[in-house]
């Protein structure tokens, strides 16, 4: 399959070992080098890890000591985009619904916020969006978890979108066009980007990257990224599961396959062939 689809190879490791910097770096490492057996090039191979405190160390041991590839995902607000780009991550990914969500049922309120370039959530992912183009740094952001259109089409400069099959089967209606607007246009308000230096350097504080963060950085990162993985926490373990019973099974029929050949050596039950009779279906046969 790898030669058959060109282009990056995106890999994810298991979102359960977010809180484990070794963890993450021993399972990326070790999916890496399967990648190197097949001699599958480096640059195409991009290892997903959950952007959580321990994430973006793990990203930048990745990076920095065995130039690995890395996508962060689960990225939530503009702080918390720089650390992911300081720890060297050539991709990053925000999911849309939870982050509008957040902000239009802030502190269990519902707020009513129109679609449009001024509400909170479009501002906070395009704020990360104008950060990158701004200080001209190789790092692209893919958006995910759209709700509709309307919230794509606010949105300008993005790296890459993942669709849901809903949004990918209106497209056809939509008559949609591509284009790559102006990045920090005029505007009543600058845009946060200009106020955010480059680089962050969360690395020197203490108690780590939450400490960095405002409150309200800290709650939606707290409320978007850990909900998120505790839903993949299930997944993964319903996986798992199905997996397991899976294997179990085929060992039991494996083990106790009244076809195989006895202890003896000699079949116990055989097949006629549809080849060993031409003139009737296949038929099953005790041996004498």
């Amino acid at each position: 399959m790898l030669g058959v689809v060109k282009g990056p190879v995106v890999i994810f490791i298991d979102p359960r070992l977010h809180d484990s910097k070794a963890a993450m770096v021993y399972e990326a490492r070790a999916l890496v080098e399967l990648f190197d057996r097949a001699d599958v090039r480096r640059w195409r191979v991009i290892i997903t890890l959950p952007a959580t405190d321990d994430g973006i160390r793990a990203a930048r041991e990745l990076t920095n000591r065995y130039s690995i590839s890395i996508h962060l995902s689960v990225v939530t607000s503009l702080a918390h985009a720089r650390a992911c780009i300081e720890a060297g991550a050539t991709m990053l990914s925000m999911n849309i619904a939870p982050i509008m969500t957040w902000f239009e049922k802030k502190d269990e309120v519902e707020v009513e916020h129109t679609i449009a370039p001024d509400h909170p959530g479009i501002k906070t992912i395009q704020s990360c969006i104008d950060y990158i183009h701004q200080n001209s740094l190789n790092t692209s952001l893919l958006v995910t978890d759209i709700r509709d259109w309307d919230e794509l089409k606010q949105l300008g400069g993005i790296g890459a979108v993942a669709l849901s099959q809903q949004l990918l089967d209106q497209i056809s209606m939509l008559g949609l066009t591509t284009w790559f607007p102006e990045i920090l246009e005029e505007c009543d308000d600058p845009p946060v980007c200009q106020y955010s230096k480059y680089p962050f350097d969360f690395r020197n504080h203490e108690r780590g990257l939450g400490m960095t963060l405002s409150a309200g950085d800290r709650s939606i990162m707290s409320s978007v990224v850990y909900i998120h993985l505790g839903r993949n926490k299930v997944f993964m373990q319903k996986i798992e599961d199905t997996i397991r019973k899976e294997v179990d099974e085929r060992l039991y029929v494996d083990a106790f396959d009244p076809l195989s050949t006895t202890l003896y050596g000699q079949e116990s039950i055989g097949w006629r062939t549809h080849e060993q009779d031409q003139h009737g279906p296949r038929q099953l046969l005790l041996d004498q």
